[in-house]
């Protein structure tokens, strides 16, 4: 009987960590992180600013986003923000921005929509 007890609280408790996990938002998508972060042909600060306010309305409806912040690491330039949701937990989305096409794309793997 403790067998069939201790078997059923390990399967309610890796079931209700299961959906935790489900919630949780994928590093991996584009923006994740600095390596999938979306690349940005820069014209303009304002032309940057409305590129991503579209793109997370667009993979992200429903989510708050703070003003972007731009952030150098060593040539290259990322703008960063923060997003919120009421149901998930914050995160950032990573936007490369680069002056060319013909630049050097080893930062983002995902070009323009």
């Amino acid at each position: 009987m403790k067998t069939i007890q201790l078997l059923v609280a390990c399967t309610l408790l890796g079931a209700a960590s299961a959906n935790a996990q489900i919630a949780m938002p994928d590093p991996t998508l584009p923006g994740g992180s600095m390596e999938t972060a979306v690349r940005i042909l820069t014209a303009s600060d304002f032309m940057v600013d409305r590129f991503i306010k579209r793109w997370i309305r667009t993979h992200y409806p429903g989510w708050d986003a703070e003003p972007h912040e731009i952030q150098e690491f060593g040539s290259e330039r990322y703008a960063v923000v923060y997003i919120t949701s009421a149901s998930n937990p914050g995160r950032r989305v990573y936007f490369r921005l680069v002056s060319s096409q013909h630049d050097d794309d080893t930062g983002g793997a995902f070009p323009l929509p």
